[in-house]
């Protein structure tokens, strides 16, 4: 009988390499959209595959802090790890403030993520339009335009910025 033992060491470097990972390769997707002046459908596409590799980074990484606090079994969410991890790390707590602050980069991420599982339409807005040669105002349609910048661009580094502040902190330790 053969027994499937990994060292500790072994198992938190496996989630080390497959955040870095994730990271990495959200990097090369965001390099991909800023080179392209393609079609809307690929630059958004490209955008959406970024953002869910920022939440398998984001997810991976629970499981590093996971290992750190002797959980082993792999955790999906933040409130998995809280709950199953017998101590409570300042790196858990760090997360957790930003994950119950409604206007952090944490909390857009993990709602801009939760939201393209979900069908959207164009949103359009009536307003009135006065004529002052006219005897009416009239009603005009407005499509609202999305804004071309890249936010997983931005949460790609302070993510980045957290899990590299973070694992500087503990080998300090």
């Amino acid at each position: 009988m053969a027994l499937n033992w990994i060292s500790e060491d072994a198992y938190l470097s496996k989630w080390i390499g497959f955040t870095n990972q994730k990271l990495y390769q959200v990097r090369l997707l965001l390099e991909q959209r800023e080179r392209l002046d393609g079609p809307e459908a690929l630059l958004d596409g490209l955008e959406q595959g970024a953002q869910y590799l920022l939440y398998d980074a984001y997810v991976s990484y629970l499981n590093e802090l996971a290992e750190m606090a002797n959980y082993r079994q792999p955790v999906a969410t933040l409130e998995d790890l809280l709950a199953h991890t017998p101590l409570v790390t300042g790196e858990m707590k760090e997360i957790q403030f930003l994950r119950a602050d409604s206007f952090s980069w944490l909390t857009a991420m993990l709602k801009a993520v939760a939201e393209q599982a979900q069908p959207t339409s164009s949103r359009t807005i009536e307003v009135d339009t006065f004529d002052p040669f006219g005897d009416a105002a009239s009603l005009n349609s407005i499509t609202l335009l999305q804004d071309n910048a890249s936010p997983a661009s931005k949460w790609l580094s302070q993510l980045s910025d957290l899990i590299d502040a973070q694992r500087e902190n503990r080998q300090e330790s």
